[in-house]
């Protein structure tokens, strides 16, 4: 008696409700149509959304050290770019002022060095102390450390020391081969200090950048294959972070994407071939509603269809994984489109 009330109680816990019976005629006047499970969306995987990006693995940064104003473009993003090339043209009075500096300290050097290699000599001859050419090579030497220091600015920049200055202002230029990731968009813009404004790429290789929430992470694992939402395969996830964002509580998951049309700066809905929770299902959308505390689907039988309770385990873009106590499995029919009706039935509602 005891099992075959834990039974009961379980059917109960499944279903709740009654089935709704319905003839054919009756479900196209309603507005009802019915779908499998694992169809509308792919059952190929779990569904993410993922944002495109250059594959920058082996991409070279240029940032800004200061607030400058774009003053001249030559390049735009997407462009291919060589070694040397001129991308764009900036102005700052800070760039100013430590060119400026740059070219005072380089005249002091100068001097400084030619008069530690007269005292090298002197000393070497034993006409001044040696304490007299360590003063002059110390002067120099600090000169020179001076230099570096502003032409490694001007460098982290991008603005080539050779011909620093061009009709505009200080010439941007790139510091290798490649693909113009991210650049300025227009004469005008404003660059933030300590922000890096270009980005070239060594090809046009794109990636996916996906956010795995927590309590998916389990489920993603690297080599795993990644589907559009028509089933085509178009990458493969390389990595996964090991860096939980407390911002978005996800961890980052990067994808290498192969013979897509995305254009960078997409995002896209995909669907990784990992390893669904246990029990779980994805179902579209469309094909759940709410009743008081309860979240049903309707399931297609010979009569009609019968109410199933679901928890949901996951929100995603036009899908749900949930969990339907293996009271519907892939292939199973579900009702979609006017369900409120079939809500409104079970609630008795018009009767």
């Amino acid at each position: 008696m005891k099992k075959f009330l834990l039974f009961f109680g379980f059917l109960f816990l499944m279903y709740g409700y009654e089935e709704v019976k319905l003839s054919s005629q009756e479900e196209k006047n309603l507005g009802i149509q019915t779908i499998a499970v694992g169809e509308s969306v792919s059952s190929k995987g779990i569904p993410f959304n993922a944002f495109v990006d250059f594959d920058s693995k082996t991409s070279v940064t240029q940032s800004s050290t200061f607030e400058a104003i774009v003053v001249a473009l030559h390049k735009r993003e997407g462009e291919r770019v060589k070694k040397g090339e001129e991308i764009c043209e900036i102005s700052s009075n800070d760039l100013n002022n430590l060119f400026f500096e740059f070219e005072n300290t380089q005249n002091r050097y100068n001097i400084a060095s030619e008069i530690a290699q007269k005292d090298k000599k002197l000393f070497e001859s034993g006409i001044i102390s040696q304490r007299e050419y360590q003063v002059s090579y110390l002067n120099a030497n600090e000169l020179k450390l001076k230099l570096n220091q502003i032409q490694s600015t001007f460098d982290v920049f991008g603005i080539d020391m050779k011909k620093p200055k061009g009709n505009f202002g200080f010439r941007i230029v790139a510091k290798e081969d490649g693909v113009l990731a991210v650049a300025p968009k227009q004469t005008g813009e404003k660059i933030l200090a300590f922000s890096p404004y270009i980005r070239i790429a060594d090809g046009l290789d794109l990636m996916a950048r996906i956010r795995v929430p927590l309590n998916m992470v389990h489920y993603v694992k690297p080599n795993a294959k990644i589907f559009d939402n028509k089933g085509h395969q178009i990458g493969v996830i390389k990595t996964i972070s090991v860096v939980i964002d407390r911002s978005t509580n996800t961890v980052l998951a990067i994808a290498n994407l192969k013979d897509t049309d995305f254009k960078v700066g997409e995002t896209i809905e995909v669907y990784i071939d990992g390893k669904l929770p246990q029990d779980s299902i994805v179902i579209p959308v469309e094909a759940i509603i709410k009743n008081n505390n309860d979240y049903l689907i309707f399931k297609k039988t010979a009569d009609g269809f019968l109410p199933i309770k679901i928890q949901i385990l996951e929100e995603k873009n036009k899908a749900f994984i949930v969990n339907a106590f293996d009271a519907v499995k892939v292939g199973d029919e579900i009702a979609i489109g006017s369900i409120i009706a079939l809500k409104g039935i079970i609630n008795n509602v018009g009767e």
